[in-house]
């Protein structure tokens, strides 16, 4: 089991980066500092390539295309497991910003204006929780192959699906789990191409097949069912779910059981 805990610091302020990064390194004993980036989207490769137990995240990001925040709802949202422990930093004195990054997945959050804010506040804090997040009480179970991983998430989806009531004789039953599948794995909208060319279909059938599944799930589906298990709010002028709607609806949903 390893005994030393590896942050990742996204800062782009560098007398910020730096006197944390020293912090890191004056605890060698029981911290690693295992990378630093200035963006969220290198952030966000960077913790699905190298998985470091812990995030120091400045929410004011000025480089790239998205701030903290970005990085947050992208944790939230990608099925990235395991997830890591995030402490926010913010010079933001607005406590409406700070709960939303709480909402968001931040474990923490340190106000960089607040009286006695320093680097080492940051860094006793991950000291603090770190017995808890490297499970140094009991050994952790060993990680699911890719294999494993993609039985289980398909076993999750199926079961929902079954929950709701989609017809499994309906060819599009399975063009939706393999859609809910890839969209959690991070692929966007490109899904109906992909599972085309792994059937050797034309993506208008594979479309047409996945919204007949929606279509008649909600024509011949116990109502009480349809409440109780779909509850992402419909259009108005709408009483079926888009096929992009029901696949990302889903696809949260299995990111959540996931990463829980």
């Amino acid at each position: 089991m390893t005994n030393k805990l590896n942050v990742l610091i996204v800062e782009d302020d560098e007398n910020d980066c730096k006197a944390l990064a020293a912090e890191v390194n004056a605890n060698a004993d029981k911290l690693c500092l295992a990378g630093v980036s200035k963006s969220s989207h290198d952030a966000l490769a960077f913790i699905r390539n190298h998985s470091p137990h812990a995030v120091i995240l400045d929410l004011e990001l000025q480089e790239g295309n998205g701030d903290g925040m970005d990085l947050l709802d992208k944790l939230r949202s990608t099925l990235i497991c395991p997830k890591p422990y995030v402490v926010v930093n913010t010079n933001c004195a607005s406590k409406i910003t700070r709960d939303t990054a709480k909402m968001m997945g931040a474990d923490y959050t340190f106000a960089k204006w607040q009286k006695g804010y320093s680097p080492k506040m940051v860094i006793n804090q991950l000291l603090l929780v770190m017995p808890a997040i490297l499970g140094c009480e009991e050994e952790p179970p060993a990680p699911l192959t890719e294999g494993q991983l993609e039985n289980k998430m398909r076993d999750f989806v199926q079961d929902e699906f079954n929950k709701l009531g989609v017809n499994v004789k309906n060819v599009g039953y399975g063009y939706l789990v393999d859609a809910v599948i890839l969209a959690a794995k991070g692929e966007n909208q490109n899904w109906v191409k992909i599972i085309g060319d792994k059937i050797g279909k034309n993506e208008n059938g594979v479309t047409h097949a996945m919204q007949y599944a929606i279509n008649n799930t909600w024509s011949n589906a116990d109502i009480n069912d349809l409440q109780k298990y779909y509850t992402a709010p419909l259009r108005k002028d709408k009483f079926v779910p888009t096929i992009n709607e029901f696949v990302f609806f889903y696809k949260q949903k299995l990111i959540s059981y996931i990463n829980k």
